[in-house]
């Protein structure tokens, strides 16, 4: 939608909120819980609270907490809600906003000083402390997601940047000729280039922000947790120039606050009818994305199997039958047939040629394989054991993250995603050796 377009729907429905003025008290207060709710919420959430909204509201409400969630969550939600009565309050004053108060509102929101992990300058962890209600003394600049550094202003320009921001905003109320919709908005992209405190500034942009529209008799906007991220992307194209993105997406947030109060002052329920929807909505988001990282963690997961069929359960048979070999001089031949379970043909291991076998494995990588291994020696070179065969028998099970291999009273297991270490492939064989010797050797003991 057009930034002007979308204007005129914001006038057309502010007017007809104002129309059906005064709304009744109660259902006005009902109308504010809403909001309130909404806006602490999705405010903490967005800036990784845990609560979750029925534990937001429990809280607030009626004073309940839930177990096991961070207390510090909790003083993050009580700042908050706190935080908009201070906003109430100075709107009933009608008084300008200063920079004295937008400090007194960082204290409210924050509550009490905390630590949060940091860096030094070199590189090296430490703990900081967060002290509400003064500028950063620190640079507070972030790494992005490809690694790039999103620059604020510094800790020594943010004084003066502060004061010309509130300049700025101090004419331009005075004027009264931007839409307060373009001033709320700029406003709030204003505050977040220069971050002024070393934490909260989402939340307080998102504060003054609401505190612009409510002053000029709307009601505030919700940044809703599951919009976040076409939120910080507006944001992202403001940072190019182009303010008018992120404009409109503060204006169409604005026409659902709209459409709310308007069926609040209207007597209809404020809960709205959409709520449900919109969990499920969330819920359908959620399962997809719950999908594609199971597809992801299922592709690496035959990644890491075949990566194993490949090197590790190569390599290891490779060494077992070289073993297997030594003991041929004994017998007239040697017969060696890998049964597989499922729908995988049996696989006859000839001159020791592994693989006709590991290509077969292959084809299972999508499902748990059951490998059993049998070696038969047949015309034993002895006249007083003509009839004497050796057999032996090695079972490879390979599940979808694990394998165990075991025969003759040895066994080896672990991950697909650990290389099998060399001296283990050599113990293994080795002791296999070991074993089909004994069976021999006790033969003539």
């Amino acid at each position: 939608m057009e930034l002007n377009e979308l204007l005129e729907q914001v006038n057309e429905l502010k007017s007809e909120i104002d129309a059906l003025r005064p709304i009744d008290a109660a259902q006005e207060r009902r109308i504010m819980q809403k909001f309130r709710l909404d806006w602490t919420f999705h405010s903490n959430s967005i800036e990784g609270n845990r609560l979750t909204y029925g534990e937001t509201k429990a809280f607030l409400l009626h004073g309940i907490t839930a177990q096991g969630k961070p207390f510090r969550d909790y003083l993050d939600i009580r700042g908050h809600h706190e935080a908009i009565d201070f906003l109430l309050a100075f709107v009933r004053r009608e008084e300008p906003l200063t920079e004295a108060d937008v400090r007194e509102l960082h204290k409210v929101i924050l509550v009490e000083p905390y630590q949060v992990e940091a860096r030094t300058p070199d590189g090296h962890p430490t703990k900081r402390t967060i002290h509400p209600g003064q500028y950063k003394t620190m640079p507070n600049h972030v790494e992005t997601s490809t690694g790039e550094v999103h620059y604020y202003a510094t800790p020594e320009e943010t004084p003066a940047k502060m004061a010309d921001l509130m300049a700025w905003y101090r004419r331009e109320m005075d004027k009264s000729d931007l839409h307060p919709l373009i001033l709320a908005a700029t406003f709030h992209y204003q505050f977040v280039v220069i971050h002024p405190f070393d934490d909260g500034n989402g939340r307080m942009a998102r504060l003054l922000m609401n505190l612009i529209f409510m002053q000029a008799g709307f009601p505030p906007v919700i940044v809703r947790t599951e919009d976040k991220n076409n939120y910080l992307l507006a944001l992202e194209q403001a940072d190019t120039g182009d303010l008018e993105p992120f404009i409109v997406h503060i204006g169409n947030e604005l026409l659902n606050s709209l459409n709310l109060f308007l069926r609040g002052a209207k007597g209809e329920i404020v809960e709205e009818d959409d709520d449900i929807r919109k969990k499920l909505d969330l819920l359908e988001r959620k399962i997809e994305n719950y999908d594609i990282q199971a597809k992801e963690q299922e592709t690496l997961r035959h990644k890491n199997k075949e990566r194993f069929i490949r090197q590790d359960l190569k390599k290891l048979l490779t060494k077992l039958m070289g073993q297997l070999s030594a003991f041929d001089r004994f017998f007239k031949e040697r017969k060696c047939i890998a049964e597989i379970s499922g729908s995988i043909p049996d696989v006859k291991i000839q001159n020791n040629d592994l693989n006709p076998l590991i290509d077969s494995l292959l084809q299972g990588v999508h499902r748990n394989i059951l490998i059993i291994l049998f070696c038969t020696w047949q015309g034993f070179n002895s006249e007083s054991y003509a009839g004497y065969s050796l057999n032996v028998e090695l079972e490879i099970n390979l599940l979808m993250e694990s394998f165990k291999i075991q025969g003759e009273g040895l066994a080896i297991e672990g991950l697909f995603t650990q290389p099998l270490d060399e001296d283990v492939v050599k113990d293994f064989s080795v002791q296999f050796g070991e074993k089909l010797y004994s069976k021999i050797e006790n033969l003539f003991s």
